[in-house]
């Protein structure tokens, strides 16, 4: 709490926060507002997401992965959009045991994932909390007219995912990297704009989520209990229910023509990420997502993904 005192609100704007704003919109964060000019032929993408101790991460979580979960998360917003990342606006609620040395790792982590990304901070807000909470308001581009979106899944659409899912569930647990430091497919994202048809960011869990792409597109899904992808470490689990509904995944759910199998494949290995066709989607009739087991029954499941609140 000591070294905590010692740093007040504009010890940390100009000591650790500053350094990361070297931009011509933020000012160094001497204002309180940033002037933002958007690339002609661009649209801005805009999402939020906020993470609570206790809630998102643990009460005692260090700094570094509180701001590499908080990055991950808002990036993991943008790659299922297509959009690259342009800027942010950080709000900060610092929790009592936040000290000094907490605040200066998590800025380090912050400032490294924003220099991988090439996003600029603009500015934002930090207050004192009861329990810490970190958030990211994100704004990425996409060329006019072309952000992906939840709703526009065709009838007959094949259903794919990104890499393997549960890993996020099972290392919040045992620490691994899949939940301390996630990677989400930002470039694959990008790179799908005018081949997939509706996609969205796997984070709640993946049945949960691709509920919201049937209610969004107005159709249901049969996805594929066996060609769900699993790691070694998901397989050995075993509890497919637990895994499609764990959430913190950070991997991409979307749906494409099945003509366009082959480009997406050629991407897939092109960026260097692992690809599976889950199912289909149909619009015949306004539903969820079924979990089928081989002999074509479905997979009941009592929790579909994480609840917030």
């Amino acid at each position: 709490m000591s070294d905590n005192a010692q740093l007040d609100e504009f010890g940390l704007i100009a000591e650790l926060l500053a350094p990361l704003a070297n931009n011509e919109a933020a000012a160094g964060l001497s204002d309180d507002a940033a002037r933002v000019n958007v690339p002609a032929g661009d649209e801005l993408v805009i999402s939020t997401d906020m993470l609570v101790a206790g809630v998102h991460f643990p009460e005692n979580a260090d700094g570094a992965l509180v701001a590499k979960r908080m990055l991950a998360c808002n990036i993991s917003d943008l790659a299922a959009k297509g959009a690259q990342p342009f800027g942010c606006v950080l709000t900060l609620g610092i929790a009592p045991h936040w000290d000094r040395s907490w605040l200066e790792t998590f800025t380090a982590a912050l400032g490294a994932g924003l220099k991988t990304h090439d996003m600029q901070l603009w500015g934002g807000d930090t207050v004192r909390a009861a329990h810490g909470f970190a958030g990211l308001t994100v704004h990425g581009l996409v060329p006019q007219g072309q952000m992906l979106t939840r709703s526009g899944a065709l009838d007959g659409d094949d259903v794919y995912v990104t890499g393997t899912i549960g890993d996020g569930f099972l290392d919040l647990e045992r620490g691994g990297t899949a939940y301390a430091d996630p990677q989400p497919p930002l470039a694959f994202g990008q790179a799908m704009r005018g081949i997939a048809n509706a996609a969205i960011d796997v984070s709640d869990g993946l049945m949960a989520d691709l509920d919201h792409l049937c209610v969004a597109s107005g159709g249901v899904m049969e996805i594929s209990a066996e060609h769900v992808p699993l790691s070694e470490a998901g397989k050995a689990h075993g509890d497919i229910k637990a895994l499609v509904s764990g959430g913190d995944d950070l991997q991409i759910a979307f749906t494409a023509a099945p003509d366009k199998v082959d480009s997406l494949a050629a991407l897939a290995s092109k960026h260097g990420i692992s690809l599976t066709r889950i199912g289909r989607f149909s619009s015949s009739e306004r539903g969820h997502a079924r979990l089928l087991a081989a002999d074509g029954s479905e997979i009941i499941l009592e929790r579909r993904g994480f609840r917030h609140f």
